[in-house]
Order: C-alpha cells, then structure tokens, then sequence
C-alpha cells in the first residue's frame, strides 16, 4: 500500500492542497499527519482520505482539533498513533519529544518510525526501524511531503510547488 506522510502544514492551506492533490495523483489513498496541524479547518482537506493525524508542539487546541477530526470521521488525534499496514508496525509522533521517538527506535517493535518537527526531510535506518519525516509545507525551503511502499520499504520524497 502506498501512504501518504505529511506533517507541519501550520495552516498552510493552499500548499496542503496541492500536496494532497499529488499524492491523490500517485495512488495514495491512506495518510498520516505528523502533528502541526494547528487549526481544525485543515483537517477538512483530508476528507476522501484514510487519514490518521498525530498532535505537534503547534497544535494547542486539542480539544477542537479532536472535535473536528471526530466530526469528520477520522477519529481521536493524540500525542502518538500505532497501528499495522501490512503486516508492517508503523508508530507515528510529531517528533518534539525526543524520549519518545529514542524509545521507539530503541524498541525494535516498529518497522516505520514517522516523525515531523524539524521540518527536513530524513529517510534512513536506525537500527531495525526505517525512520521518516517528510519535511515540512510550512516554514522550510522546500515544502516537501513523502509515499511510503508500506510493501517494499520504498520512500519516495515528493517536492510540493509553492505559489
């Protein structure tokens, strides 16, 4: 399966489109955001999507993003999400905590690790897990987003034009 990754979108709404837009156009039909959402409006774009949503350091208002997001049908947005695609163990978090994302790697539990937060893309190994984070479509020099071969461990980066 090919997976959608974004993350820090801050609001950048038109950006967000066309990234949506290109992974729409390359298959993907599931995605994860790796927190910096920051407004409930956002979570909108995603509609016609699987979408699972992480919290970042950015996203103060929980309490409305999980209104929404439930509103929508995407379910609860907390601080980390675990789940299998096949038979593949995938843990996303927005990456601000460090132990956390130390604990995971550590763990070899996961077979993906998908981070944001710094808004640089990374793509490489760490121990048994293949560690991700997309880059950013806000507030970088290059807004970025990524598809993951959930099946062969591919990592594609896809470049997203700014206006």
């Amino acid at each position: 399966m090919k997976l959608g990754i974004l993350s820090d979108t801050h609001n950048n709404i038109d950006v967000v489109r066309r990234a949506l837009d290109l992974l729409r156009d390359s298959g993907v039909t599931h995605v994860v955001h790796a927190g910096d959402i920051t407004s409930p409006k956002m979570l909108s774009l995603f509609t016609g999507f699987t979408a699972r949503f992480v919290l970042g350091n950015g996203d103060i208002d929980s309490e409305a993003l999980n209104e929404e997001s439930q509103k929508l049908g995407f379910g609860p947005i907390e601080e980390s999400c675990v789940f299998e695609e096949e038979g593949k163990s995938i843990i996303v978090f927005h990456g601000n905590n460090v132990p956390m994302f130390r604990e995971a790697v550590a763990s070899g539990k996961y077979d993906f690790v998908i981070k944001g937060h710094t808004h640089l893309f990374e793509n490489y190994t760490a121990g048994t897990s293949r560690v991700i984070n997309p880059g950013a479509l806000y507030g970088a020099d290059e807004f970025t987003v990524a598809i993951l071969d959930t099946e062969t461990g591919k990592v594609e980066r896809i470049l997203v034009e700014a206006d």
